[in-house]
């Protein structure tokens, strides 16, 4: 079994528009597919590759071996961005790339307990370091808490029910498993199999986008991205999650603004530069055959803009 299939691979490399000599960042490196086309496109850049989860930097570390002097790989998570390159004394880039998500070694595997489809211990860290597992939330978090991650991060309607069957359960038996909240979810929702499935998805991507702060993460990244891109340079971000595209759509149309001052103002006096031009007004999604051949690529948004080179400069 392979460790991931880069999803939009020949989509994101062409959205980079590689130069010469150029520094780049692949901020969420995995099993290195990504990475590997970008160096193997040029031969002539230096690219920066951060992961935050062990088993995919030491895969990642052994598909890019013959790249070894133009790759740096970092084992952070890309929210540390800025301060990781300033140790490696890189203090602007030419592009970054992030591909958001979870690795399909991680699903298909099931042993994180990132898959509802396997009956492992409730984990779902990437970090391992980390101290906060899906246990600890299932078995100690309020009631309000746990409808809004479910809600919020996972978009599921029966937020609240889920979430109140989870406190009314584990005072009777804690959630050690996947099995345990999968068994909850067969329980009370009614409804066909397909449904189920959907809602189970749903619930376990809230807790790990929750656990691994995935969203929180991504802001700070966004900030650093644009300030440390180079004029010229490309933010190229594939998302699955709508809450994450949400995110992605706001950051880039703000940046790209020349002006923030209410409507009712006779004139500008905010003093606005546009940082960004956005180069996708639609996000690039997968063809119908990249779809077939990997199913999960099909909630998959590729967005990508550009750090104007003089303000408001039309030409960047």
């Amino acid at each position: 079994m392979s460790y991931h299939t880069s999803v939009l691979l020949d989509e994101a490399i062409q959205a980079l528009q590689l130069k010469s000599g150029g520094i780049y960042v692949d901020g969420t490196a995995g099993s290195g597919g990504h990475s590997e086309a970008i160096l193997k496109a040029n031969p002539d850049i230096k690219l920066y590759a951060f992961d935050q989860d062990q088993e995919a930097i030491d895969y990642a570390t052994r598909r890019l071996a013959p790249y070894k002097n133009r790759v740096v790989i970092i084992k952070d998570n890309f929210s540390n961005l800025r301060t990781r390159l300033a140790l490696e004394k890189v203090a602007s880039i030419d592009g970054i790339l992030l591909d958001l998500g979870i690795s399909s070694r991680h699903v298909d595997s099931g042993v994180r307990g990132f898959s509802f489809q396997e009956d492992y211990p409730l984990d779902m860290r990437m970090d391992q370091s980390k101290e906060l597992t899906a246990e600890v939330v299932l078995n100690t978090y309020p009631l309000e808490d746990l409808v809004q991650i479910i809600r919020d991060y996972g978009e599921e309607k029966q937020a609240y029910k889920i979430a109140q069957e989870i406190c009314e359960r584990r005072e009777v038996k804690p959630f050690k498993t996947t099995g345990d909240l999968s068994t909850l979810i067969d329980d009370i929702i009614k409804a066909n199999p397909k449904f189920i499935i959907k809602t189970k998805a749903r619930v376990f991507m809230a807790l790990r986008i929750h656990i691994n702060d995935e969203l929180g993460a991504l802001k700070q990244v966004l900030v650093d991205a644009v300030n440390i891109l180079k004029p010229g340079g490309v933010i190229a971000i594939i998302s699955f999650h709508g809450g994450e595209d949400k995110l992605i759509k706001e950051f880039f149309r703000e940046e790209e603004k020349e002006c923030v001052c209410p409507p009712s103002f006779p004139k500008c006096i905010c003093n606005k530069v546009s940082r960004l031009k956005i180069l996708t007004k639609k996000p690039i999604v997968p063809c119908e055959q990249e779809i077939r051949e990997n199913s999960r690529s099909r909630s998959a948004k590729l967005r990508v803009a550009i750090k104007r080179r003089w303000g408001n400069d039309e030409s960047s």
